[in-house]
């Protein structure tokens, strides 16, 4: 997280709602206070702006975007684990990014299984490939993340 946040910036907010739900909201930083301080955030889905505390932002980044999704059956299905990608795709664009072309991998546009995770799709930005990957938390949970990262060339050979 930086130091500090800046007029204009575009975040990812983390928090819970009334119920106790997570919940990810989408802005920009609408005004520069102290470094330590909370942020003014205008969210993308409210009208006017809100106070947030900094521990709950994030810089939006193609590797800070992600989904977390409950059902193991997400990876298990070979036609759930197939639309996984352009899920994480949708999640792109409401952050405002752009993904041009996602090319899917593995037979059936199902993936590759690589160890603990699955290769999902990969994709071109400004000269890097990126890959779309889930994975299992090793915190127990029945939760499936689904984000992208750089390209390692061993990806997809590593069993």
């Amino acid at each position: 997280m930086p130091s500090s946040f800046h007029s204009g910036d575009r975040i990812r907010v983390s928090t819970v709602d009334d119920d106790g739900i997570p919940i990810i909201r989408y802005g920009t930083v609408g005004a520069e206070l102290p470094s330590d301080g909370p942020v003014v955030v205008l969210f993308d889905d409210l009208l006017g702006g809100d106070i947030v505390d900094q521990s709950e932002i994030v810089l939006v980044s193609l590797d800070s975007v992600e989904l977390r999704l409950h059902g193991l059956d997400l990876l298990a299905d070979v036609s759930m684990r197939s639309g996984l990608a352009a899920m994480w795709r949708a999640e792109a664009d409401v952050a405002g990014l752009t993904v041009a072309a996602l090319h899917a991998m593995g037979d059936e546009a199902a993936g590759i299984h690589n160890g603990d995770d699955w290769l999902l799709a990969e994709f071109n930005n400004f000269g890097d490939t990126w890959l779309v990957r889930a994975t299992i938390p090793t915190d127990g949970t029945t939760t499936v993340v689904i984000r992208a990262d750089r390209s390692n060339r061993w990806d997809g050979f590593i069993h």
